[in-house]
């Protein structure tokens, strides 16, 4: 789940702890959108939540899914 967002980087909501400077790809669950992001930071929320800030790779000038798109996040593979 998206908390707020900008066309340089996100606050998530993640199931999953993520490291800072872990590289991902930010993607619709369902469509074409995605995003290469890094971990600035993963705190522990309660249950089995974490906030996650993202740093976009490239600042992002088109339109994000509508009302957020279901959006999942995954290790970005390496080159």
């Amino acid at each position: 789940m998206i908390v707020n967002i900008s066309s340089h980087g996100a606050r998530v909501i993640a199931r999953r702890y993520w490291q800072p400077h872990d590289q991902l790809v930010l993607s619709e669950l369902i469509g074409d959108f995605h995003v290469d992001a890094e971990v600035v930071y993963c705190h522990r929320l309660d249950g089995d939540q974490c906030a996650v800030g993202l740093k976009f790779a490239a600042p992002v000038d088109g339109e994000w899914p509508a009302g957020g798109g279901s959006l999942g996040m995954w290790p970005r593979a390496s080159a």
